[in-house]
């Protein structure tokens, strides 16, 4: 019994310590068996780090090409105002004016006129459109032309969205327009020449004599609204002096 007994207490013993030997070599092995499986994460993570490495010229080329897109933004509007300015400038004889008034002209033509100073108090639209500058020529006061003339690119690009369908320039537009000391003339807004040449006419030449338009030295922001109360299609005329040279 005691040898049995020491038998079994002897296997039990051997079983205990094989037992623990593979604890042991287990515990050695796990380490290497868990690392085998994040070596498939790892593979992940290796993908990852190459997708970084891919992506890392991708996102600079992404970058490169916003700031290029930026570049071109700001380039484009960089160039905007220029083609504006090209398109909307005043072509005026700098001999005329001596450097001071050439000063005042540039103030004057970046100036922002509030259109509803020709009318005072009273309320003729709640709407005007962007204003168009120009100097007078002779051509604009010669009795014999009778017509003010005016920019075709500006009067398509902040005039011609007032009208509506039924009202044709090409065919012409009759149009009450507001002048300085709230003189009001009835004339006709018509482009000639097809649609190249946009014009007031047909009583101009009673509006400049009214308003003692002077050529060369006066120089006028236009603005065309829609009346409130009549809903008929108006202007009104701004007017501003410099002196010329003696």
């Amino acid at each position: 019994m005691a040898t049995s007994t020491g038998e079994t207490t002897s296997l039990t013993q051997k079983e205990v310590n094989v037992a623990a030997e593979l604890l042991i070599e287990l515990s050695q092995y796990q380490p290497r068996y868990q690392r085998q499986s994040p070596e498939e994460e790892d593979t992940d993570d290796e993908d990852d780090t190459d997708d970084e490495v891919a992506s890392t010229p991708l996102l600079q080329v992404s970058q490169a090409h916003q700031k290029k897109s930026r570049k071109r933004e700001e380039k484009s509007e960089q160039n905007q105002p220029k083609r504006v300015k090209k398109q909307n400038i005043m072509k005026i004889n700098i001999k005329d004016f001596l450097e001071e008034a050439l000063r005042s002209i540039e103030v004057w033509y970046k100036a922002e006129i509030n259109p509803q100073e020709i009318f005072g108090d009273n309320e003729v639209t709640r709407q005007f459109s962007k204003p168009i500058k120009k100097q007078l020529m002779s051509s604009d006061v010669d009795k014999d032309q009778s017509r003010l003339m005016l920019s075709k690119e500006q009067v398509k690009e902040k005039m011609l969205p007032f009208l509506e369908e039924s009202e044709n320039p090409v065919k012409g537009v009759d149009v009450s327009v507001y002048g300085p000391d709230g003189k009001v003339q009835q004339m006709r807004f018509k482009f000639w020449n097809g649609d190249k040449t946009p014009v007031l006419t047909t009583g101009w030449k009673e509006f400049v004599a009214k308003c003692g338009l002077l050529m060369t030295s006066d120089f006028v922001t236009v603005w065309m609204f829609r009346h409130i109360k009549t809903q008929n299609i108006c202007f009104a005329i701004h007017r501003a002096r410099f002196p010329l040279k003696n």
